[in-house]
C-alpha cells in the first residue's frame, strides 16, 4: 500500500507548480471566452491579493505553524498585513469601474466577488466551531472556501468576455473543480514534517487534513478511537504522533486521496471541453489541471 506521506511528497511539487502561476488564471479564462488577457489585469491582481489575505487570515485562525515572515513578530502582525492585503485587493477591484473596456461589467463583476467572499467567510466560520470534520463536513467547507474561490477568478476572468450562461458555468464549473485539487494537495502538506519536528504528525494542522478526517470516517470505531486519541497527545508526543500517522496509512487514505484527485481532473477536464476555451488558452488551462 502506498504510504499518506510518501504521496504528500508528491502532492507538494504539484502546489509548488499551481501556486506560481495563479495569476495567470483569470487572464487566461478571459481569453479563453474572447477576450483580450490584459482586460483582466487588476480583476487577476484583486483576486490573487485576496487568496493571499485569507491564506494569512486561515494559518492564524486555524493555529498553523508560523510562517518565517511574520513567526518572530507573532499573529498580530500577520493579521495587521492580511488587513492590508484586503484593502488593495479592494482598491484593485474597483478599479474595473474605472477601465473604459471593464466597467460595463464592473458591478457585476464586484458584486460576484463580495458575495463568494461572503461565502468563504461562512465555511471559514463552520471551520472554526467544529471540534472535528466528518467527511461530508469536509467537502462541504471545500465547496465553500478553495472551490468557491477558484470558480470566481475563472467565472470573473471570462465574464469580461462574454455573457454566454453556459460558457461561463463551464468555466465556474473547472475553477471549482480545480480549487478543490488545490485543497486536496494543500492536505497533502500537512503530513510534512514541520521545521521543529521530525514527525509530520506532530503538526496542528494535520488533524484536519483529508487523510486524518478519512481514516476517522472509515476506521473501526476501536481503531478510530485509538486515532483520535493519538491526536489529542501527537503535539506532546512523537511516538503517538507516528502511531497515528500509521493509523491514517492503514486506512486507506492514500489510495482514497488519489481517487479523488482523478476525479477532479476529470470534472475540470470535461467542464473545460463545454466552455469550449479558443486557442492558446484552452491547452494552458487543459495543462494546469492535468500537473496535478
Amino acid at each position: 500500500m502506498r504510504s499518506a506521506l510518501n504521496f504528500g511528497k508528491t502532492g507538494s511539487k504539484t502546489i509548488g507548480k499551481g501556486f506560481s502561476r495563479l495569476l495567470e488564471l483569470p487572464a487566461w479564462c478571459c481569453q479563453g471566452a474572447g477576450g483580450d488577457p490584459i482586460w483582466a489585469d487588476d480583476l487577476a491582481l484583486a483576486w490573487f491579493l485576496y487568496y493571499a489575505a485569507a491564506q494569512v487570515m486561515d494559518n492564524v485562525q486555524d493555529g498553523d505553524e508560523p510562517d518565517k515572515w511574520w513567526k518572530d513578530q507573532g499573529a498580530g502582525f500577520a493579521l495587521s498585513t492580511a488587513s492590508g492585503l484586503y484593502f488593495s485587493a479592494s482598491l484593485a477591484l474597483e478599479a474595473l469601474s474605472h477601465n473604459p473596456t471593464t466597467q460595463a461589467k464592473a458591478t457585476e463583476v464586484i458584486g460576484d466577488f463580495l458575495r463568494t467572499l461572503i461565502v468563504m467567510g461562512s465555511g471559514q466560520h463552520a471551520d472554526l466551531t467544529r471540534a472535528m470534520l466528518s467527511l461530508e463536513q469536509y467537502w462541504q467547507q471545500a465547496e465553500t472556501k478553495s472551490g468557491a474561490f477558484f470558480a470566481l477568478g475563472c467565472r470573473a476572468g471570462a465574464r469580461l468576455a462574454t455573457s454566454i450562461d453556459d460558457i461561463l458555468a463551464g468555466y465556474t464549473d473547472y475553477g471549482r473543480n480545480f480549487g478543490l485539487l488545490i485543497q486536496i494537495t494543500d492536505d497533502l502538506e500537512d503530513v510534512f514534517s514541520p521545521h521543529d519536528s521530525g514527525t509530520p504528525g506532530q503538526k496542528h494542522s494535520f488533524q484536519r487534513s483529508l487523510p486524518v478526517v478519512y481514516a476517522l470516517d472509515v476506521l473501526p470505531s476501536d481503531q478510530a478511537a485509538r486515532l483520535k486519541k493519538c491526536l489529542r497527545n501527537a503535539t506532546q508526543s512523537k511516538e503517538a504522533a507516528q502511531d497515528a500517522i500509521l493509523l491514517v496509512d492503514q486506512s486507506g487514505a492514500a489510495d482514497y486521496l488519489l481517487v479523488k484527485i482523478e476525479q477532479h481532473k476529470e470534472r475540470a477536464l470535461e467542464a473545460l471541453e463545454r466552455a469550449q476555451p479558443r486557442s492558446p488558452a484552452g491547452g494552458w488551462l487543459a495543462k494546469l489541471a492535468q500537473d496535478f
